[in-house]
């Protein structure tokens, strides 16, 4: 981890790096980078972060960085190139597929994200998100598998994960969010609001939705752990490309509806500061700490600490075991469906768990360790910080 080989300080002097970077190539100027600027750690944040070819050109073009570095950077931009083309041509393929089959469906995030890049194959996916009617969902399932992908998460009330080698991950989404997610009720009617695709079973959402689900997602992800400086350049870039082309009345009425109004406009003064011409005051800097040292889905004291605010974990050392062993039963219900048609199963689910978290003892020994570390103080403040970001 980034975190035991450099401190906090080289963490957030590298990340702001990063941000200079990327701010000045959008601005269509180069950058020198500083000379003591550790490339191999300018590496390693920027990977963490996700954006790696986006930071590319100006390392290669840069006489201090060393041979073997450029050559990590070279090799992610091919990788990007490649991965970028083949996931468009599986999704043409995917799409035209579902549309044969009469299915409607809704590609997500990365894939829409990409088009207001300046090159949009440097946005990679990680997943190919994609939003189907109820009614097709189970055929939607079998021409993934007759397509060669595999079953690779449980399924659940809200989406369900194919994968196929090389790298092609998909996600079949039968909801946007969780019933205990923010918004859940805004999000449950987002299917018909959708707008048709001439000729295709394919839908887009509106640009009003389409902005509030990403903010959205990113909302998830900061007060879960974190969230990186990949997500916030895509807020930019709505903000900057996407926004002019909506409603106001109806884009602010969708984020009154999943209470993400405050959020939103944290999230613009942050972008403007980063990418921008915005000032940076106390409270952006504060964010950009906290944003710098998470990595793009955050840290794993975020995650405990995130968890106590919502319930999921006990705030002392042994309510977190008794919560990371036995779960809620709303939450055994999402992770397990069966559990909604046969209730009774609930003792033998959390011995499964049980028995399966005796095959993963470092990784539950490691959260413990974190839930063992934060102070009382750590925690409120965390509260304080959420709070004061809207969340």
């Amino acid at each position: 981890m980034m975190q035991n080989q450099a401190t906090a300080q080289e963490i957030t002097t590298i990340g702001r790096v990063i941000i200079k970077i990327i701010k000045n190539d959008l601005a269509g100027n180069s950058y020198l980078l500083p000379a003591d600027v550790d490339f191999k750690k300018l590496y390693m944040l920027a990977d963490m972060h996700r954006v790696v070819p986006l930071i590319a050109e100006a390392v290669l073009n840069c006489p201090n960085a060393p041979d073997e570095v450029k050559k990590k950077f070279k090799s992610e931009l091919f990788k990007v190139s490649m991965r970028y083309e083949a996931q468009l041509k599986e999704k043409k393929k995917l799409s035209a597929l579902f549309s044969e089959a009469n299915i409607k469906h809704c590609f997500l995030k990365g894939d829409k994200l990409s088009r207001f890049y300046k090159n949009p194959e440097l946005r990679f996916m990680l997943d190919m998100d994609v939003y189907v009617e109820e009614n097709g969902f189970k055929r939607a399932e079998e021409i993934l598998q007759e397509q060669g992908y595999e079953l690779n998460s449980f399924a659940d009330d809200k989406d369900v994960g194919y994968i196929k080698k090389p790298f092609y991950n998909v996600e079949l989404h039968r909801e946007l969010k969780y019933d205990y997610d923010k918004g859940y009720d805004y999000y449950k009617g987002a299917f018909s609001r959708l707008q048709g695709v001439e000729g295709s079973c394919e839908l887009n959402m509106t640009d009003e939705d389409f902005y509030v689900y990403i903010l959205s997602h990113t909302a998830h992800h900061f007060e879960t752990a974190g969230t990186g400086i990949r997500n916030i350049l895509d807020h930019y870039y709505l903000k900057n490309k996407l926004m002019p082309n909506c409603n106001k009345a109806v884009l602010e009425a969708g984020l009154e509806a999943v209470g993400l109004t405050a959020f939103a406009q944290r999230m613009d003064a942050l972008a403007e500061a980063w990418f921008g011409n915005g000032e940076c005051n106390e409270d952006i800097e504060e964010i950009s700490d906290y944003i710098l040292l998470g990595g793009v889905f955050g840290n794993k004291v975020n995650h405990y600490m995130g968890g106590i605010l919502r319930g999921d974990y006990g705030d002392k050392k042994s309510s977190f075991i008794l919560k990371r062993l036995f779960p809620s039963r709303a939450k055994m219900q999402d992770r397990y469906p069966v559990l909604k048609r046969f209730a009774f199963l609930l003792p033998v689910i959390w011995v499964v768990r049980i028995v399966s978290a005796l095959f993963s003892k470092k990784d539950y020994s490691a959260e413990i360790d974190n839930a063992d570390s934060v102070t009382q103080e750590q925690k409120e403040a965390f509260a304080r910080f959420m709070q004061k970001n809207g969340l």
